[in-house]
């Protein structure tokens, strides 16, 4: 198909056979859609490749870049179906249901889609972006209760500032206004923008970045000494204001081609009790009792957000003077009732040494630490939990055992074993926890695990037996494990079995939950 394609396009004028050739020869090593690379590389607009690429097979080609999905239409066809064969329902009229696809292999279905939907059905080429994000948006939306809204961003940009090509700054901000629930913007050289949702990630129906276009983006947003530092280091990441709106920007080189991902900097901060906590655990968080709570979880699976979720709660209900300390910061806090100090490691605080010592200014009540690099900090931060404080470290784990472990790690780098029993005398709680992929949805779902602390657990970090809390502690009732939780979800059906292969898990335990 894709060489049947391509001699079309190079018959048409389009292209040159050269273009062409080349074009063959990157798909060969890379597996794209030949378009994609046509596109990508400047040889055809994106625009003329569809109308040809509908001429060819005789299809419909969809060009409206602004319309209404009504739930009729929705209605029509599953939510299933729609995302397992990624296609639109556009419009129904009478008997007819037009539906709109990228992906041709569908024209195969076209009988299933008749019988399910009772309609005759009438496909309509669609470019592969729009499909995507209609796709996802319809993974996070009353799907079939509500009429769905579609306007490209080629028109949002035109109505606002009379013209798509404005800097890449109102770009991102224009994107964050439109889009919810997104996790990162990305902008590359040669590409339309990214956006990524979750674990999905879809072009932007925008032109292709070019090179001084980010060379311009950098000039308007970074200063100066920032600017030598990203070509001395080729990677900067920084919080950066645009237009009023706060960006987490990282800018890293390679090759000579620039990416620019920003990731928003929320004031909107799910609330603790979202989490749907059991309550002896939650009644520990909340609590002023001071000593050390531990919340460990693998990169990306929200343990910012999680610990965010706890200062805010202490904030709006509680008079109290609170530090939070991490690299960044992704959330910015309003003080309702209490006080509280954010502090940016390399922007704030040169490191976390010297912003804990901020405490002895503020004497805070409690305090959040985003991150732990070794045994001086760690000492430093057992200080604080031993008068009295109230301590939240996030520990980049993938369960309790290996936070007890890693910290015990500290410690083995010191003959002075005395810090384990401190250690041991601080802990108060640690809690493990997971975002879980839920199928056919953009959403997640948070499950957890944690331990409180007991005299079996103090005596095995005494003792230096860490590794026995798994064969001592681990599944009773003192400490339920994440493998028991993801067993319970896959029996009520809201995980198969092949999901959980996707998580760091013991998979040993695992089986005496449930028959793999």
């Amino acid at each position: 198909m894709a060489k049947k394609i391509g001699e079309l396009l190079v018959e048409k004028g389009a292209i040159t056979k050269e273009q062409l050739e080349i074009a063959l020869k990157r798909q060969s090593i890379t597996g794209e859609k030949l378009g994609h690379i046509l596109v990508k590389l400047g040889f055809v607009d994106e625009e003329k490749f569809y109308k040809l690429l509908a001429e060819q097979f005789n299809i419909n080609k969809f060009d409206k870049d602004e319309f209404i999905i009504t739930k009729e239409a929705q209605n029509c066809l599953s939510l299933k179906t729609v995302v397992e064969n990624e296609i639109i329902p556009l419009e129904k009229k009478e008997n007819k249901l037009f539906i709109g696809f990228s992906n041709f292999t569908i024209l195969n279905l076209i009988k299933d889609f008749e019988f399910e939907s009772g309609c005759k059905v009438y496909p309509f080429l669609m470019p592969d972006n729009m499909v995507k994000k209609i796709i996802i948006d319809f993974q996070n939306f009353p799907y079939g209760l509500k009429d769905y809204k579609y306007k490209s961003l080629k028109k949002y940009l035109i109505e606002k500032y009379n013209t798509f090509d404005v800097d890449l700054g109102k770009v991102a901000v224009l994107i964050d206004e439109l889009e919810q629930n997104y996790t990162q913007i990305i902008f590359t050289d040669g590409e339309q923008p990214f956006l990524k949702k979750n674990s999905a990630i879809f072009k932007v129906d925008y032109k292709l970045i070019k090179h001084t276009d980010i060379l311009n983006f950098i000039k308007l947003y970074l200063s100066e000494g920032l600017r030598k530092k990203l070509v001395e280091d080729n990677n900067i990441k920084i919080n950066l204001n645009i237009y009023n709106k706060t960006f987490l920007c990282s800018i890293l080189k390679q090759r000579g081609k620039y990416n620019v991902i920003l990731s928003p900097v929320s004031k909107h901060i799910p609330d603790i009790v979202s989490y749907d906590i059991e309550q002896p655990l939650f009644r520990d968080l909340i609590s002023m009792r001071g000593g050390l709570y531990l919340i460990a979880a693998p990169h990306g699976h929200g343990k910012s957000t999680f610990m965010s979720s706890i200062a805010s709660h202490f904030s709006k209900n509680l008079n109290t003077t609170i530090i939070y300390i991490d690299e960044f910061i992704m959330y910015r806090f309003e003080s309702d009732y209490s006080y509280i100090m954010q502090i940016e490691l390399g922007s704030d605080a040169e490191n976390l040494k010297d912003a804990l010592l901020l405490d002895k200014v503020i004497n805070s009540n409690i305090i959040f630490i985003g991150l732990l690099n070794n045994l001086e900090e760690f000492v430093n931060i057992l200080q604080l939990a031993e008068a009295g404080k109230k301590v939240f470290i996030s520990l980049e784990t993938p369960d309790i055992t290996s936070a007890i472990s890693y910290i015990n790690s500290l410690i083995e780098k010191t003959k002075d074993y005395s810090i384990r029993e401190r250690f041991a005398n601080v802990l108060r709680v640690c809690l493990a926890q997971r975002l879980v992929n839920l199928r056919n949805s953009i959403k997640k779902l948070y499950i957890y695990e944690y331990m409180r602390m007991n005299l079996k657990v103090k005596r095995l970090i005494v003792e230096n037996a860490i590794s026995q809390i798994n064969s001592q502690v681990k599944g009773s009732s003192d400490y339920i494990p994440l493998e028991k939780k993801f067993a319970d979800l896959i029996k009520e059906g809201v995980l198969e079995k092949d999901d959980i292969f996707n998580y760091s898990l013991n998979y040993d335990i695992l089986k005496t939950y449930i028959n793999l």
